[in-house]
């Protein structure tokens, strides 16, 4: 470990490492990139070199993940890679403490994985060294989002608990070929999608009074476990389609481009999902949860809202309030604002997207967190909760029913576009 500040290591130099990870180091205080791996050398050596330019560290470039996690300049480790990698990138690091690397924590990007029985690996693994973990899931982290939180409970309190969330979450599609890929991503816009949404309504519901308990290594190790006793899923049910990308001219595209056959084998490009909980009393709340991979507009297009018996809350994050518009004669080129999908016409101009994103806010929960030897705010069962959640919904749209969650078995469930 490093004494001169707090050094982070990253496995995946991708879109969501370079363009929000790392730049949101640029905001936190004795932080920098200590190394960075990638399946890719090549790659990982751009970043390398961009991490020098922007001043935020300069890191070395391992050629493996025990090679990262035994750099003594690496105090957390930070795993954004492609999902199909995940578990083998925890068995490698994991195998490296055991043989006397040392780390001050272990962060996730969403999700954790692809299915249950790989996020169950990943946290038994993790919990084994007794290292504390975070799930990088940074909506709950936005201003936006945890103000709005925070303002309705506090002043809302008396009136009685938020009863109803509900978020929507669109945008044209994947960065990565392995993105359309259902068996390398474990399904689709549910699974890119939804799980933002879902996890963000349900912190929205959760009492932040119980953000102040206790989260070390050693007592957040349980999946199972409700952090939250006055919040409980009851069931979920769901719809998923493949309402653009299985059109013939869509198909050939990702064909084309990325390789995939969504013809044959099309994985969801639109799911649905309302998740009903109980309260410490048995009084119903519910989440509603919209995504998709079919919204052809101006960036990424978000709604997030919060009801209550005399409070609501809401926000509209694809409102910018700064663009630019370019016409035909100009706009040739790429775009500059995430999902954008066009190079003419009305861009948003992103403002410090990785603070207003959460990114800065999600990762200075975890350093800060690691450093007290604690769990983040979100930890990996928060992310296995979400999964779980997730895979129910699969289940409910693949059979047509309410999916009770005291009932289900997920732990062997493979959603029908991840299955080969």
């Amino acid at each position: 470990m490093s004494t001169d500040g707090f050094g982070i290591g990253v496995v995946g130099c991708g879109f969501i490492t370079r363009e929000r990870h790392l730049p949101s180091v640029g905001y936190l205080p004795g932080v920098h990139v200590a190394g960075l791996q990638n399946r890719t050398r090549s790659t990982a050596d751009t970043v390398a070199d961009a991490c020098r330019e922007e001043g935020w560290g300069d890191p070395t470039v391992a050629d493996s993940v025990a090679g990262l996690v035994a750099d003594p300049a690496v105090d957390g480790l930070w795993v954004t890679s492609p999902n199909f990698t995940r578990v083998d990138v925890i068995d490698e690091a994991v195998d490296a403490l055991e043989d006397g690397a040392t780390l001050r924590g272990i962060a996730m990007e969403k999700p954790v994985a692809r299915n249950l029985a790989e996020a169950t690996r990943i946290l038994d693994r993790v919990a084994s060294v007794g290292v504390p973990h975070a799930y990088l899931e940074n909506w709950p982290h936005e201003p936006d989002i945890s103000g709005m939180r925070e303002l309705l409970w506090s002043r809302g309190r008396e009136a009685g608990r938020p009863y109803l969330a509900r978020a929507q979450a669109e945008h044209t599609g994947p960065h990565s070929a392995w993105f359309w890929d259902g068996e390398k991503q474990g399904g689709g816009a549910l699974t890119d999608m939804l799980c933002h949404a879902l996890a963000g309504n349900e912190v929205l519901l959760s009492d932040p009074a119980t953000d102040t308990a206790d989260t070390t290594a050693d007592n957040a190790s349980d999946p199972n476990a409700d952090p939250d006793a006055g919040l409980t899923p009851v069931s979920v049910t769901a719809d998923t389609e493949t309402l653009k990308w299985g059109r013939e001219e869509y198909a050939a595209e990702l064909r084309e481009e990325h390789g995939v056959d969504y013809e044959t084998n099309p994985a969801d490009d639109y799911a649905r999902a309302t998740v009903r909980y109980e309260d410490a009393e048995g009084t119903p709340l519910v989440s509603e949860a919209t995504g998709s991979w079919c919204y052809v507009g101006s960036g990424v297009r978000r709604t997030i809202e919060l009801l209550g018996p005399e409070y609501s809350g809401q926000v509209l994050s694809d409102e910018a309030s700064s663009s630019v518009f370019l016409s035909d004669a100009v706009g040739d080129g790429e775009g500059w604002a995430e999902k954008q999908n066009a190079t003419s016409g009305r861009t948003p101009i992103a403002a410090a997207d990785v603070v207003t994103g959460g990114f800065v806010a999600e990762n200075r929960d975890a350093v800060d967190s690691f450093r007290a030897g604690e769990n983040g705010a979100l930890d990996l069962t928060d992310g296995y909760r979400v999964l779980r959640t997730c895979m129910a919904a699969y289940k409910s749209a693949e059979e047509g029913r309410e999916v009770v969650l005291a009932d289900a078995d997920l732990e062997g469930y493979t959603p029908p576009p991840a299955r080969r």
